[in-house]
């Protein structure tokens, strides 16, 4: 177990002074993603005139972006258990969440229903569609994440709704929602469920097929130690005619758009425009194929869980700390300090080079560490250390 940390930091290039526990916002990125980004620009450079012999063989025009963009979809597919053909690459989960909430054809007075709990990311676009298309936004009270989601949003379905938008790991404290019975109950209403997911996806196993949403935006530059703009949207087959592309291009149509008539593609490759940045797209297949098969899944979803309660359970028996979030989740753990503003918390941990942040929407606000596969015993003993002196 000892070498197989050492491996991963290695390759994620961490410091040994530094606990890295910030993923929430931007995880480690691992050098099987570095390599990607570095090759995959090469190769552009070689495609764009830098090598005669390589453009007449593949290395320019659509042969290329057809092999890194059906590799991308194929490792996506196997990751998220759903078709690549339900799969369509973006830059980040909130263009992601764009494109399935632009794509649905809302009407003035229609509801979506959001939990109390999500992200900016998320309630930005709703917001403008709110604005624009004259569309009611629902609030399901979640409270710190303890009132059980499903029943929360079972309450919130009206007849007038046609959307619930949940995060599957919601942000401030790091609980999950029973997804599948959100969907099973919204679809006896015929309401579709869009999820942000990028809290989940790296720190839990996620079954798009199991879960049964209709939608399930993400990205790689968090947990999964990839690049930033490696973002994808799933789309769940029978949900693709209800959900048009809003902006289109030449991908977004079969035969590349040529002739007089436009034919959508009848896959989720509908939501792509045009040029693609195949190097960042490489980067965020290295990454998967790295944590798959070098890493391995179980590792990372058990080292999580494990970390997690280890440093719950530490935190719980400091004076003066209150735990926000609950134990037996997988990496999100927010707390409070009686007493202490929590930006000063941040600040102070890291002077002990321990990187995290603040969550403004939980009651009390709190300090939310954010536990990755490549953390350490070590980095929970310097975490409880330094809570313990502040709050000294």
């Amino acid at each position: 177990m000892r070498e197989k940390i050492t491996y991963v930091r290695n390759e994620l290039k961490l410091p040994d002074d530094v606990v890295a526990v910030n993923a929430g916002s931007w995880g480690p990125l691992c050098s099987a993603a570095r390599r990607a980004l570095a090759e995959g620009y090469e190769t552009a450079a070689r495609s764009r005139g830098d090598d005669p012999v390589y453009m007449r063989k593949k290395g320019s025009g659509l042969v290329r972006y057809d092999e890194v963009i059906g590799e991308a979809k194929e490792e996506l597919g196997r990751f998220l258990n759903c078709s690549p053909d339900e799969v369509a690459l973006c830059d980040s989960t909130t263009t992601a969440m764009n494109i399935f909430l632009w794509g649905y054809d809302f009407q003035p007075g229609d509801e979506v229903v959001v939990g109390s709990l999500e992200n900016p990311a998320a309630l930005v676009p709703l917001r403008v569609n709110a604005l624009r298309r004259g569309v009611k936004l629902v609030f399901a009270d979640l409270g710190n994440g303890e009132r059980g989601a499903t029943e929360a949003i079972s309450e919130a379905i009206s007849p007038k709704t046609r959307m619930v938008l949940i995060s599957d790991v919601n942000y401030a404290t790091g609980s999950r929602v029973d997804l599948r019975a959100i969907s099973r109950g919204a679809h006896v209403d015929d309401v579709l469920v869009l999820s942000d997911g990028i809290q989940a996806v790296g720190t839990q196993p996620v079954d798009v097929r199991a879960l049964e949403v209709d939608g399930y935006a993400m990205a790689r530059h968090k947990f999964l130690c990839g690049p930033d703009g490696a973002g994808a949207l799933y789309v769940r087959k029978e949900a693709l005619s209800r959900i048009q592309p809003t902006y289109t291009g030449v991908f977004s149509a079969s035969g590349h758009g040529m002739g007089d008539e436009v034919t959508l593609m009848e896959t989720a490759q509908r939501y792509e425009v045009s040029t693609r940045p195949l190097p960042v797209i490489l980067g965020g297949t290295a990454c998967l194929r790295w944590l798959g098969e070098k890493v391995g899944w179980p590792y990372v979803y058990g080292r999580c869980r494990a970390l997690y309660n280890g440093l719950w359970d530490r935190l719980r028996n400091i004076s003066g700390v209150t735990l926000i979030s609950e134990r037996d989740q997988s990496s999100l753990l927010t707390f409070s300090l009686h007493g202490h503003n929590p930006l000063d918390v941040v600040s102070k941990l890291r002077k002990f080079n321990i990187f995290t942040r603040t969550i403004s929407v939980t009651e009390p606000v709190g300090v939310r560490l954010s536990i990755g596969f490549w953390n350490r015993e070590s980095d929970l003993e310097a975490i409880v250390a330094a809570v313990s002196s502040i709050t000294a």
